[in-house]
């Protein structure tokens, strides 16, 4: 089965017309212009369970839809498809008695057509075609470009997403929606339809992998505590091909939006769940039982949480 990737985790744009000389094209030359670039904690990275460590203290995290809320605007901006959404949801729980992260937007990274490729961040070394990045700043902050620059002022939720047979209808929405941003500087009120949080799903919010990183794309501040769901969501071939019909600036097709991974050098990987995958019955019962026996979901989740507790 081929993989389709939405990291809810780097950022593609903050700010494009502040930022604009970069392309996916220059990346070799990001560092010369923009010395961050070349830090020794930049994104992405390859998430590997086996250098990573298990801390306790990350718990699930939460998405707070705010009163004041309306779905947000689509824009092409040349470089992706991006939701402005400022102010309609908060990310909470980052950290132990952590202030409440301000989502400012949400925006993808894909690949092209003939190989497996697109996300930024990997999975055991392994790429999926499509990532999604939902990007908040500290709430003691005014604003995101204030907070950009400052260590942990950013924080991002990455979404992996596997490709299937069938389309998902939680992204139906978003996906007519592409239809009408096919050009740089397009812009339309985000389908009503279109439910991020029911998308995401509070279960996904459980498992990720947390380090500090970057931004992906210039100026690449080194301000951002990522969160990389480990549970992909799935979408249909069709449906991630509705991304590649958007065009760029040059009116070329918007293709491979995506950093190679980074060196983790000296950072910590930490992950928020015990086992690599505790609904892998073969890895996780048949070791010692030599049966495979159908066990809900649920059980799981209680036997991960004694484990959380004895480790």
């Amino acid at each position: 089965m081929f993989l389709l990737i939405i990291s809810f985790v780097v950022l593609s744009t903050i700010d494009q017309s502040v930022f604009a000389h970069w392309s996916y094209g220059n990346i070799g030359r990001w560092a010369s212009k923009d010395h961050y670039c070349g830090g020794k904690s930049q994104s992405p990275i390859d998430l590997v369970f086996s250098i990573s460590k298990y801390d306790r203290r990350l718990r699930p995290l939460h998405i707070e839809r705010r009163p004041q809320f309306s779905n947000g605007t689509l824009i092409n901006n040349g470089h992706t498809a991006q939701i402005n959404m400022k102010h309609h949801f908060v990310v909470k729980h980052l950290f132990p008695q952590s202030e409440d992260y301000i989502v400012e937007q949400i925006h993808f990274h894909w690949g092209d057509s003939e190989v497996v490729n697109g996300s930024e961040h990997l999975l055991e070394g392994r790429a999926y075609p499509l990532e999604m990045h939902m990007v908040s700043y500290s709430s003691m902050f005014t604003d995101i470009v204030s907070a950009m620059s400052t260590t942990r002022g950013l924080a991002v939720i990455g979404l992996f997403f596997e490709i299937v047979d069938e389309p998902n209808p939680l992204l139906d929405p978003l996906i007519s929606d592409l239809a009408k941003v096919l050009h740089k500087g397009d812009r339309v009120k985000v389908n009503p339809n279109f439910d991020v949080r029911q998308l995401i799903g509070p279960d996904r919010l459980r498992r990720y992998y947390r380090y500090d990183g970057s931004l992906t794309t210039p100026p690449c501040y080194e301000s951002v505590i990522w969160n990389v769901l480990h549970e992909p969501v799935q979408v249909s071939r069709n449906q991630i091909e509705a991304f590649r019909h958007l065009h760029d600036e040059q009116k070329s097709k918007i293709i491979n939006t995506y950093r190679p991974v980074q060196p983790l050098n000296t950072r910590n990987l930490l992950r928020s769940f015990a086992l690599e995958d505790p609904f892998d019955e073969r890895n996780f019962l048949a070791m010692n039982t030599g049966t495979i026996p159908t066990i809900r979901k649920e059980v799981f989740y209680i036997l991960q949480s004694l484990l959380m507790i004895m480790i």
